[in-house]
């Protein structure tokens, strides 16, 4: 490749959450719930917001990028009834969508792997300068990672439409971006699969024409790991292998017991494979079916927009004077709070009677590794209610429920049960219902802090911390994901840095209850004290390059450069 010429990379991902500008799009002509679907479907975990992101990132730093997703039908959506309780029901938000995409001149004749072709259309939207494509098939893309609740009424069984649909999903979004870049003659100096959905975007993988085109043949592949989850990591016995018309030379050295381990093909196949933050890598590496790959896999932290996430009045703190700069936050809290009653059901005399509390937002997918059950176990002892309360936190949680997980949905649903109960709680935590992109950016602006807990080794790399810390939000955290790369706590503070969070400490690989009690006491303290509190601020502030996602394409773009 000529060195002056931009590197191409085709980005092919599950998910890539919208602009701005396209929800503000669908919200001007349909509505708040139809800008909040639509913002949700094509964002369930953090990977849609940082591929959107990463697209527009590397696009400003003179990548030639294409971003390739899907655009789906349907979303789940949490809806709240009157008498307080919460139920997941599914509603539209394609129809939204495609009156405000732009439809491509072409369609793609694409073949499917059990012999049928499949007319798929395609939306095309600018991200920033990066062109980004949905493929639009509703017989398969009707719901983001379907499962036996989505399934057509009189299935005979569900589990295994859902388990077929998946395939056909990735499928549809590995095939289909290839067939898109041919279609479009983008040829790909590196074709980047984010998440094992996303295989079938390696040329070679599968037996068809696709496999043996000139236009792929120069492309390097690179895996881009997202979570160290099992259920990220799927193990395919030989039938389905063969039902997706695989190549046996790609898949025959990782067969084992008639069935193979995804993740470890992937890699083995890639010319590189890289997770996305430091403690991700060597979780990956540890784990027994990739310890012979290790030295493949590398990392490449997470970082967000500032444009997208960092309000205006903190590009200037520096310059600031301690007064002046708390004052900014507490303007921004106010309107958040404002905002937060009527959105959230509340009453007008509750913003006001907690502005003088630190605010912190617990707003990440719903899952039972990311613990949002210690509040429950919290609340259910008198003591640790009465630490709680005492710490004078405002807790907001917010996030996706997967519409599988029963667990999770158990856990919310009783922590809401819970919240009505007891109204003086039901004043410091706040459940707001269908969190998302288009509304998330505002409660970043005004809150004061951010929780990230995670069982240990669990969590790959999470965002939202990230988006508080650029707005000067502090961090109550355990040492997970990219937390040790940018949270610095009392008692371990890098040369050169100061402290910007609150550590909570691991018991039997879980948060400690006591210590989370703890953190939240602390930032209590730091808050009421103005020299802390703006000492904290500017701690925060501080490592907004380090989050930012202009690094992590810088990484990125380093990293290929080895390949």
């Amino acid at each position: 490749m000529n060195p002056a010429a931009p590197r191409r990379i085709l980005e092919v991902a599950m998910e890539m959450a919208l602009t701005p500008e396209i929800l503000s799009a669908v919200e001007k002509k349909f509505g708040l719930e139809a800008a909040q679907a639509a913002a949700m479907s094509t964002s369930v975990g953090g990977i849609g917001p940082l591929l959107r992101e990463r697209v527009i990132a590397q696009k400003e730093q003179g990548v030639d990028v294409v971003g390739v997703s899907l655009l789906y039908n349907t979303v789940w959506s949490q809806a709240w009834h009157d008498w307080n309780h919460l139920i997941l029901e599914r509603v539209s938000a394609g129809r939204a969508l495609r009156e405000i995409l732009t439809k491509a001149e072409f369609t793609l004749d694409l073949p499917l792997f059990d012999g049928r072709t499949v007319n798929v259309k395609v939306w095309e939207a600018f991200f920033g300068m990066a062109p980004v494509y949905f493929l639009d098939c509703p017989e398969i893309t009707d719901v983001v990672y379907p499962c036996a609740e989505d399934a057509p009424p009189n299935t005979f069984d569900t589990n295994a439409w859902a388990e077929r649909q998946r395939l056909l999903q990735s499928w549809l979004v590995g095939r289909g971006a290839l067939a898109l870049a041919k279609a479009i003659g983008f040829k790909p100096d590196m074709v980047v699969m984010s998440e094992t959905p996303t295989l079938f975007g390696h040329p070679t993988l599968v037996n068809d024409a696709l496999a043996t085109d000139p236009l792929f043949a120069d492309a390097k592949t690179v895996f881009n790991d997202h979570t160290p989850l099992e259920y990220a990591h799927p193990i395919w016995p030989k039938e389905v292998l063969e039902l997706t018309r695989m190549s046996p030379t790609a898949y025959s050295p990782f067969l084992r017991d008639g069935r193979v381990d995804i993740t470890q093909m992937l890699i083995g196949i890639s010319n590189g494979a890289f997770g996305v933050a430091e403690k991700h890598a060597r979780v990956m590496r540890a784990m027994p079916s990739l310890r012979s790959q290790a030295t493949k896999i590398q990392h490449v932290t997470n970082g967000v927009s500032v444009a997208l996430w960092q309000h205006p009045a903190y590009a200037g703190s520096a310059s600031l004077s301690d007064k002046d700069l708390i004052a900014v936050k507490e303007k921004l809290k106010g309107e958040f709070l404002e905002w937060l009653w009527r959105r959230a059901l509340l009453w007008p005399h509750w913003a006001k009677k907690m502005r003088a509390h630190p605010v912190a937002l617990w707003t990440r997918r719903i899952t039972s590794y990311k613990r949002l059950d210690i509040l429950e176990r919290i609340f259910h002892d008198p003591v640790r209610r009465k630490a709680f309360l005492d710490t004078q936190v405002v807790l907001v949680v917010g996030g996706r429920i997967y519409q599988r997980d029963n667990v999770s949905e158990k856990m919310v649903y009783g922590l809401v049960e819970f919240l009505n109960r007891d109204e003086e709680l039901g004043e410091r935590v706040i459940f707001l219902h269908n969190y998302n992109v288009l509304e998330a950016p505002r409660l970043f602006h005004g809150a004061d802090g951010s929780v990230m807990l995670s069982d240990d080794g669990r969590e790959a790399s999470a965002t939202g911390f990230m988006k508080a810390q650029m707005n000067g939000g502090a961090v109550i955290a355990n040492p997970d994901g990219a937390v040790p790369e940018f949270v610095f706590f009392e008692g371990a503070v890098p040369p050169g840095r100061q402290a910007n969070g609150y550590g909570v400490s691991y018991s039997n690989d879980q948060p400690d209850v006591d210590s989370f009690l703890k953190a939240l006491k602390d930032f209590n303290t730091a808050f009421q004290n103005p020299v802390q509190r703006a000492a904290l601020l500017r701690a925060a502030l501080a490592v907004t390059p380090d989050v930012s996602v202009d690094r992590t394409a810088r990484e990125m773009a380093a990293y290929f450069d080895t390949l």
